[in-house]
């Protein structure tokens, strides 16, 4: 009779689903949304340049590249309930944008500071559209060149730029005298408070503070974002460390000389060696728990190092004859981690021709030095590995304004989605 108990107490254990508070309201939320809610042409990062390319790749067919399955919640790190966003549901991809350049300078962390600026700002100050989120961010520098005034300049420059294309100043009115200096002063300082940032000098400390950040972030003394959700984490760079983690990984390679398989393998399960490829693969992971946890977007910078091959001959070729794309030179699986590529350029100007006089360099210098002010960079979608995206992308790329691609304006007082400087040049 206790045999038959027994079976029936295991039998019953075994129907029994265990989860955690987090994915039983993940779940809730994603059987009562409405038809609506799904995020579609809900913006996304608040730019709609990036928004709509967003929109595309995860919404009009599979993204070109899937990200590793997301770990599980049975991490020793047990977070109590996150706030949760209700614009879109877990059961839609949460975007991962990797913003590229094939050199230093080329504005990949402007236009990072810019999502996070955006990010954080208010949607309206004092009945005025300011082109905010009202959310949160976690700035991860590992580059070490983040500098806090820059992105207050971004961020002045994002409120002021709203504020000119929607007031409709007129001769009577002028924004000086909608909202003060000291308004602006005050929007700016409390919004920047909710940009947290974290300073990683290695690829080991940049993975345990990923680890430990959930814990951070719902700890509501140390900061002061408990009402706000989190809109995104930004790590400038993933490169940052790729040289000397590659040379670590060569050295512990040349350690491993002469043993056997079995004994890489176990030194390596136990973490007692140096594998790039193991920790880059963890970080990966804890970004994919961390988004699962908080419903948020992943925005990261890297090095285009090795330029990909031209490939004219291949289906859909003429779409991007001109902007090169690069190979991702960072271990597995960051290759296939993000939603969309990008890479960031700063337009050239045109030598001067090798026939042209001193005269002539004379009379055209002024209208070169105009264009070098209006600092015009060119954002375009890193196209390696198209051949595996649906057709339905490449149709939509198809028939956007240069196949996606964007112009965006990089200068003192800020960075800007439009040239302000059109009628002045």
């Amino acid at each position: 009779m206790d045999s038959a108990a027994a079976v029936l107490g295991r039998r019953l254990l075994d129907e029994v689903h265990e989860e955690g508070l987090d994915e039983l309201l993940h779940d809730l939320r994603t059987q009562h949304l409405s038809p609506n809610d799904n995020g579609t042409n809900h913006p996304v990062l608040g730019v709609k340049y990036i928004d709509d390319l967003l929109d595309i790749f995860l919404n009009r067919g599979s993204a070109p590249c899937q990200g590793p399955s997301t770990a599980d919640h049975s991490s020793s790190e047990s977070p109590t309930v996150p706030r949760l966003s209700s614009s879109r549901s877990q059961q839609y991809k949460l975007p991962v944008l990797e913003i590229s350049s094939p050199n230093s300078g080329g504005g990949k962390s402007q236009l990072v500071y810019y999502l996070a600026a955006v990010s954080v700002l208010p949607s309206t100050f004092k009945g005025r559209t300011t082109g905010g989120r009202d959310g949160a961010v976690v700035l991860l520098d590992t580059d070490g060149k983040l500098e806090v005034k820059r992105l207050y300049q971004i961020a002045e420059g994002v409120v002021w730029n709203n504020l000119r294309a929607n007031l409709k100043v007129t001769e009577e009115t002028t924004t000086e005298r909608v909202l003060s200096e000291q308004d602006i002063k005050s929007l700016l300082h409390d919004s920047l408070q909710h940009v947290h940032i974290f300073r990683p000098q290695t690829s080991l400390s940049l993975l345990a503070t990923l680890k430990t950040l959930g814990k951070y972030l719902l700890d509501v003394t140390r900061h002061h974002s408990a009402t706000r959700p989190l809109h995104a984490i930004l790590l400038d760079s993933a490169s940052a460390f790729y040289w000397q983690d590659r040379m670590r990984d060569e050295v512990a390679r040349t350690e491993e000389i002469g043993r056997s398989a079995a004994d890489i393998t176990h030194d390596r399960e136990q973490r007692k060696k140096f594998h790039m490829s193991v920790l880059y693969r963890e970080l990966v992971v804890e970004l994919r728990r961390i988004q699962s946890i908080f419903d948020c977007s992943i925005i990261y910078t890297t090095w285009g190092l090795f330029r990909a091959p031209s490939d004219r001959n291949v289906a859909y070729a003429h779409l991007w004859a001109g902007p090169p794309s690069f190979k991702p030179h960072l271990p597995s699986p960051w290759g296939t981690f993000p939603t969309l590529r990008l890479v960031v350029q700063r337009d050239a100007v045109r030598s001067y021709p090798v026939t042209a006089t001193l005269k002539e360099m004379e009379r055209d210098a002024p209208i070169r030095q105009g264009v070098v002010r209006q600092g015009k960079f060119s954002a375009w979608i890193d196209t390696w590995g198209k051949d595996d995206w649906p057709p339905a992308v490449l149709s939509a790329l198809r028939n956007m304004p240069e196949n996606g691609g964007f112009p965006f304006w990089i200068r003192a007082d800020g960075v800007f989605m439009d040239d302000l400087m059109a009628d002045v040049i």
